[in-house]
C-alpha cells in the first residue's frame, strides 16, 4: 500500500489567533467590573450562557485586542473578531427590543418617580430603576440567558463561542462607562429617552398626563377671588405675613449637580483647559455645606486669624 501524496496546497492553522493591529482591547485583564453594576449585570447573565472554556478564551481575546470592528445598535451587537484564519468572523448578539408600547410604558414608569426621573436627567443610572420598571411588568435587563441570542460565522456547534465571549467582554466595559447603552439595546437610544422622559415630566407638571386629578378645596383660600393686579402694585415686591406659612425644608439634593450634569463640559476648553465645572461644583458645595449648617443652627467654623 502507497502512501498518498501529500496535498502541497495545505495549510495549518496557527495554534494563536492572528494578531489586529489597532484592534478593540478590553483595559482589565480581569474582566472583572465591580465599579459598575450594569457591567456586573450583564456579565452574570452572560456567564450563566456560556461556558467556562468559551469565557476564558473570549476573555483572552478581548484582552489581546481581537476584535476588528464592534457596534451596539437597538437590539443588536455586532463586531468583527479575528480567529486563527485570515478572515474575521462576523458575531452577534441580540437583544429583544422593548415594541414601541413597552417602550412608552417603560418612559412612563420611570417618569412618575420623581426621583428616578431626575437621576436619569442627570446622567446617573441608578440600581433602583428596575424596582420603577417592576409595576409595568418589564426589566431593563433580560431576566434569563435564552433571551440573549448569538450568532458567530465560525460556526461551532455551542451558542456562545468565543468570539462571542469576546464582544460580551467589549460590551461589558462599555456599560461600565456608559451605562445608557442598555437602554439603546432595548431600542431606546439615549437621546431619545432623555428627551421623552423630559416631555413626560413637562405633561405631568403642567396637568397633563400623569399629574394628579384631586386638588383640595381650602376654605377661604382656594374659593377667594384673587385681587386685582392695579390695586396690589405699590405692595407686590413686598414680602408679607404669607411667607412664614411656607415650608421648605433644607436638605441635601438626592442628585448632586444637576443642573450642571446637564448642561456638561464647559465651552471655554483651552489650551490651559480651565476647569471651570469642577470649581463651580466645588462653590455648589461649599454653599449648600454652609446652608444646610445654618438651618441645623450650627455655627460656622471661625476663620484663622493672620498676621499681618
Amino acid at each position: 500500500m502507497t502512501n498518498p501524496r501529500p496535498n502541497p496546497m495545505y495549510r495549518p492553522k496557527p495554534v494563536l489567533p492572528r494578531k489586529v493591529r489597532g484592534g478593540i482591547r478590553l483595559a482589565s485583564a480581569s474582566g472583572a467590573f465591580p465599579e459598575s453594576w450594569p457591567a456586573q449585570r450583564w456579565m452574570r447573565l452572560v456567564e450563566r450562557a456560556a461556558p467556562g472554556e468559551a469565557l476564558a478564551a473570549g476573555l483572552h481575546y478581548a484582552v489581546a485586542g481581537q476584535t476588528r470592528k464592534m457596534s451596539i445598535d437597538p437590539g443588536k451587537i455586532k463586531g468583527f473578531v479575528q480567529g486563527r484564519v485570515i478572515g474575521a468572523y462576523e458575531t452577534t448578539i441580540t437583544v429583544p427590543a422593548f415594541a414601541p408600547d413597552l417602550a412608552e410604558k417603560a418612559i412612563g414608569a420611570m417618569a412618575a418617580q420623581a426621583v428616578h426621573a431626575a437621576k436619569l436627567l442627570a446622567g446617573e443610572l441608578p440600581p433602583t430603576v428596575e424596582d420603577a420598571l417592576a409595576p409595568a411588568g418589564l426589566r431593563l435587563f433580560p431576566a434569563e440567558p435564552g433571551e440573549l441570542g448569538t450568532r458567530c460565522t465560525c460556526r461551532e456547534a455551542q451558542p456562545w463561542c468565543k468570539h462571542a465571549c469576546c464582544l460580551a467582554y467589549l460590551v461589558a466595559e462599555r456599560f461600565a462607562s456608559d451605562p445608557f447603552l442598555i437602554f439603546t439595546l432595548r431600542g431606546l437610544p439615549r437621546e431619545e429617552l432623555l428627551e421623552r422622559l423630559r416631555q413626560q415630566r413637562s405633561l405631568a407638571g403642567s396637568g397633563g398626563g400623569g399629574a394628579m386629578v384631586y386638588s383640595p378645596a381650602i376654605p377661604g383660600v382656594t374659593d377667594a377671588e384673587p385681587t386685582p393686579i392695579d390695586e396690589c402694585v405699590a405692595d407686590f415686591w413686598r414680602i408679607g405675613p404669607e411667607l412664614e406659612t411656607l415650608s421648605l425644608p433644607v436638605a441635601k439634593p438626592e442628585v448632586s449637580h444637576p443642573l450642571l450634569r446637564r448642561l456638561g463640559s464647559s465651552p471655554y476648553a483651552g489650551p490651559g483647559k480651565f476647569p471651570l465645572v469642577g470649581l463651580l461644583a466645588t462653590c455648589y458645595d461649599l454653599v449648600s455645606y454652609a446652608t444646610i449648617r445654618a438651618e441645623a443652627g450650627e455655627t460656622p467654623p471661625s476663620e484663622p486669624v493672620r498676621d499681618e
